[in-house]
């Protein structure tokens, strides 16, 4: 092995999140260049959500999700807007009232069932935090259902394995891109495969997800 590869050369690993299928966590080692594709896919998903250049997207996330994560902020920048982060925990949801007030996002990306809760803890009405925000996307379904009881039109964001598959406010359906990704269904169970190179493969990854793929790139939940 040469000195250049050794001691100069990137690492292969950029880094390691994690996968979670119902009870189960799978580390989950990805590359740089898997983040550079992503991250692709990630700007037309924020340009689909309505992000304009100079416009900032809020992030509420958990660092174990920064595989996911990592190309949303990324994809800010090749939008040419700003992106801000919050913890998507029940303790840090002040923060994340906080900064919709004071950063006014166009975008927020990432509200769950914690964030949720500790709202109803602050006596905070989520159709009230999120009403300058032009598109709010949960993550996961019962916090999107959370949300749209509350008043607040939502989408939905689904880490199906490696795989981000987003709905915007109003659709009933996620989107993939089929070109990188392949998704199948056995038995109600959603499978992904990658199409394009990936780190650590997927093949027919079981998600513990159940629905259907009416066409290639959708998901019907």
């Amino acid at each position: 092995m040469t000195f250049a590869a050794t001691y100069e050369d990137p690492p292969r690993v950029w880094g390691v999140g994690r996968v979670v299928v119902g009870d189960e966590i799978v580390p989950w080692p990805v590359s740089e260049a898997d983040i550079d594709d992503e991250t692709k896919v990630a700007a037309t998903v924020l340009h689909e959500l309505g992000l304009r250049a100079d416009e900032l997207v809020l992030i509420v996330s958990y660092l174990s999700q920064a595989i996911h994560v990592a190309p949303f902020e990324r994809a800010a920048g090749v939008v040419g807007a700003l992106y801000s982060s919050a913890d998507a925990s029940r303790f840090d949801a002040f923060r994340t009232a906080s900064l919709v007030r004071q950063l006014h996002p166009t975008v927020v990306i990432g509200v769950d069932d914690a964030v949720l809760d500790g709202f109803d803890d602050l006596g905070r009405d989520p159709a009230d935090v999120f009403a300058s925000v032009r598109a709010v996307v949960a993550s996961g379904t019962a916090a999107q259902a959370r949300l749209t009881a509350a008043g607040a039109t939502a989408g939905v964001w689904l880490r199906l394995g490696a795989l981000s598959a987003v709905a915007c406010p109003g659709e009933t359906e996620l989107r993939y891109d089929p070109t990188r990704w392949q998704v199948d269904q056995a038995d109600g169970e959603l499978l992904v495969t990658n199409l394009a190179d990936r780190l650590t493969p997927s093949d027919r990854f079981r998600t513990g997800f159940r629905g259907r793929v009416p066409t290639p790139g959708r998901i019907a939940l």
